[in-house]
């Protein structure tokens, strides 16, 4: 609606990691050396920092550290982007400029290894995830999540729904705990925040208004937990101090893991429209907020609704 739809080549790997897919090919020395290219972040943002590694594996101790060369191109370019020690390429303002076929080609003494790396993103922006009715098998799944465990995140989201049950809007189960974050909503004028199994619930007027614009953001070392409604901060409640979250986890959207990965239940799922999906290893100011309201985070998500790697269950359409 406006504007661009950029193509998505989802993701290396069997979960993935966000909108791209990293190859490595070895070639010489009896294939004793492997590279591949790492993104960091591994969703990207536009008009972020991004910046890719070139890892290197082999057969001897310290690979990585005696390779002698590192050489970066992009398809289509006639010049090498860099050349020398460093394994790393930083893009200060990530851009569509910056999309296209990488490769980084690294000698030392083992012979050379290539890898090969295309950078697209799916930016949603004016589109939302339907779900049109109940069912126990619809969900969406993001096919990312943190590189570490967490101390503090927020996560935003936007929904609309004339639902009067009690429904999930965003799961993030572990193995050992599944209900570590979820953002639900037992009826219209409740929401519940769990951390950790436990939870806090704010309690908001009832509206007809239309859509619901939410941020949930808690901190590790003092348990505070904060709620944003449209852009208005909620008073600030406690939950679950010196608590850390696994970063090993499964997030789905419109329903609600009883069990890692699964365990819907269908009085429990959502029906209507999701959107505006973000999720931050920190706690963002009100400031920040109100800019993911409006689709323009900062600072740097996990993931979100400019790139999110996502994968559909069932009967849910992504429509603008």
């Amino acid at each position: 609606m406006g504007t661009p739809r950029l193509g998505l080549l989802v993701l290396a790997g069997l979960f993935g990691l966000a909108a791209l897919e990293a190859q490595s090919l070895c070639l010489g020395a009896a294939d004793k050396m492997t590279a591949w290219i790492q993104p960091y972040p591994p969703a990207p943002t536009m008009y972020h920092q991004l910046m890719l590694s070139c890892e290197v594996t082999g057969d001897a101790s310290d690979t990585q550290l005696s390779i002698k060369e590192f050489l970066w191109e992009k398809e289509g370019s006639r010049e090498p982007l860099q050349k020398g020690q460093s394994n790393v390429l930083i893009f200060s303002s990530f851009n569509e400029s910056h999309l296209g076929t990488y490769t980084c080609t690294a000698t030392g003494p083992l012979g050379t290894a290539v890898a090969t790396y295309d950078l697209w993103i799916n930016d949603l922006v004016n589109q939302v995830f339907v779900f049109p009715r109940e069912t126990k098998d619809s969900y969406v799944v993001l096919r990312a999540k943190p590189e570490q465990p967490l101390l503090n995140f927020t996560v935003c989201l936007r929904s609309y729904t004339d639902l009067t049950r009690p429904h999930s809007l965003f799961s993030y189960a572990t193995k050992a705990q599944d209900n570590e974050i979820l953002l639900f909503k037992p009826k219209p004028t409740e929401y519940r925040f769990y951390v950790g199994g436990k939870f806090v619930t704010f309690r908001i007027p009832e509206s007809f208004l239309g859509s619901e614009h939410v941020c949930a953001g808690w901190e590790s070392p003092t348990g505070i937990v904060r709620f944003w409604l449209n852009g208005k901060p909620w008073p600030r409640k406690g939950l679950q101090k010196d608590y850390v979250v696994d970063a090993e986890a499964v997030i789905t959207l419109g329903q609600e893991q009883d069990v890692f990965g699964g365990g819907f239940d269908v009085r429990q799922s959502f029906v209507g429209e999701i959107s505006d999906v973000y999720m931050w290893d920190r706690e963002l100011t009100t400031g920040e907020v109100a800019a993911a309201m409006y689709n323009s985070p900062s600072p740097t998500p996990i993931f979100g609704w400019r790139n999110l790697p996502y994968k559909i269950h069932g009967e849910v359409y992504l429509k603008g």
